[in-house]
C-alpha cells in the first residue's frame, strides 16, 4: 500500500491531523511530538481515499480570485447582487443594516465584526449562486444576535433560513 505524500509538522497537540489544502491539494498533517513516523505513515496511509476526495474537489473548484482588473470586475458585481439580500434580510430580521465590505479571503466565506456592524464577504463567493451568497449573507447577520455558532445562533438560523444546514453543507465542499 503506497502512501500518500504529504509535509509533516510536530506540536503539541493530543491528535494527528490531516489537511488537505488549496490550490494544489497538499496534504499536511499535524501530529504530537511523541508520535512514532510508521504511526503517522499508517494512519495517512488508512486516510487514502478521503485525501484522494479532497484533492479532486480541490481540482474540481473554480480558481482563486487573484487580486487585479478581474477582481476590481468581481467585487463591483458581488457588491451588487448583495446589497438587496443585506437590505431584505436586515428589514426581516429586525436589524439595521450593517456596512458590509467584499474582499480576498482564503479561509472563510464571511466575517462579522459585532461591535463595528461591519460584515465582510470573500470575493470568492462571486462564483457562486445567489443561494449560496444569501445564506452567508444570513449567516453574519445572525451573528449580529449571537456573536459565535452555539444554540442561539443555530436558533436564529433555523427561524429566518430553515434550510440553512444543506446550504452550509454545500459550501462546505466547495
Amino acid at each position: 500500500m503506497t502512501v500518500p505524500e504529504y509535509t509533516l509538522t510536530r506540536k503539541r497537540m493530543k491528535n494527528t491531523r490531516i489537511r488537505v489544502t488549496a490550490p494544489d491539494g497538499a496534504v499536511l498533517v499535524s501530529a504530537p511530538h511523541g508520535v512514532p513516523e510508521s504511526a503517522i505513515r499508517d494512519f495517512v496511509s488508512a486516510r487514502q481515499d478521503w485525501i484522494r476526495k479532497m484533492q479532486d474537489r480541490i481540482a474540481e473548484a473554480p480558481p482563486r480570485i487573484e487580486p487585479g482588473p478581474e477582481a476590481n470586475r468581481l467585487r463591483v458585481a458581488l457588491k451588487e447582487r448583495a446589497a438587496p439580500l443585506f437590505a431584505y434580510w436586515s428589514e426581516r430580521m429586525g436589524l439595521e443594516p450593517p456596512t458590509f465590505g467584499v474582499r480576498i479571503m482564503t479561509s472563510r466565506w464571511g466575517t462579522c465584526q459585532v461591535q463595528k456592524r461591519h460584515i465582510t464577504l470573500s470575493l470568492q463567493l462571486a462564483m457562486y449562486s445567489d443561494e449560496l451568497l444569501e445564506y452567508v449573507v444570513v449567516h453574519e447577520l445572525a451573528h449580529l444576535f449571537a456573536p459565535n455558532h452555539g444554540p442561539e445562533f443555530k436558533a436564529v438560523m433555523e427561524r429566518y433560513l430553515p434550510e440553512w444546514r444543506q446550504l452550509r453543507s454545500h459550501l462546505k465542499e466547495l
